[in-house]
């Protein structure tokens, strides 16, 4: 059991290495892109367009709140801040997220 514990842990490491270079929401992305697959071919092919069109609404929803965010606190950018206003930004551009996210789910 260790030794495929450990040649998993060494896969991900790799995973992790590879997709370093490309930002942030690299790794999720990837992941995600993989389980719509696996969703889509072993549990219910037929709704894969379905699938594929709630992801990607969802996942625009997101980047929109983000964009919101920088838009309308150019220089509040959580990395930037230190003590108390790190914590609020970073709740301010979450919630600003989840409201996105939250109003595309809600749209058909």
């Amino acid at each position: 059991m260790s030794g495929i514990k450990e040649r998993l842990n060494v896969v991900f490491q790799g995973f992790l290495a590879a997709a370093n270079g490309f930002g942030r929401m690299a790794v999720w992305a990837l992941i995600s892109l993989a389980l719509l697959v696996v969703i889509a071919v072993v549990f219910n092919p037929a709704k894969f367009g379905s699938y594929l069109w709630i992801v990607s609404k969802l996942s625009l929803a997101a980047v929109l709140g983000y964009c919101y965010d920088r838009a309308a606190f150019p220089d509040e950018r959580p990395s930037q801040l230190d003590g108390l206003e790190k914590s609020m930004a970073q709740t301010r551009r979450n919630m600003l997220m989840a409201a996105c996210i939250v109003a595309a789910g809600l749209m058909p």
